[in-house]
């Protein structure tokens, strides 16, 4: 029973000694940094900033443009897929994949990812 005692009041000494130096540690670092301070709304006088708004874009020439990125990106994904088809028709059954076969699949991957975010965004 004292042995177990013992073993018991070690094990939290050495975890309370840890403790220690891990919160001396975080106090040698400093300071937290300091975040910008954002002004109030509520304790502004009511007179408009001398910091101009940027102009807002408008929505239909958004649109538009949205447009010509999705069609040009479709065409280029179209144009890895055929490479990749004529690259994978190249390659023997029992070889190997090459690597620049599996960066062109990758590419493909991120490019069809762009599509579909612009188009959920559209």
């Amino acid at each position: 029973m004292k042995a177990e005692r013992r073993l018991f009041l070690s094990g939290l000494a050495v975890a309370l000694a840890g403790g220690k130096v891990f919160l001396s540690a975080a106090q040698r670092q400093g300071p937290a940094p300091r975040l910008p301070q954002i002004p109030d709304a509520s304790t502004s006088s009511g007179q408009p900033s001398d910091v101009p708004l940027p102009p807002r874009a408008d929505p239909k020439v958004q649109l538009k443009e949205d447009q010509k990125t999705l069609r040009r990106d479709v065409d280029h994904l179209v144009q890895l897929a055929k490479d990749l088809k004529e690259e994978a028709d190249k390659t023997q059954e029992t070889e190997v994949l090459s690597l620049s076969l599996v960066k062109k699949a990758e590419e493909i991957e991120k490019l069809a990812r762009q599509i579909k975010d612009l188009a959920r965004a559209a």
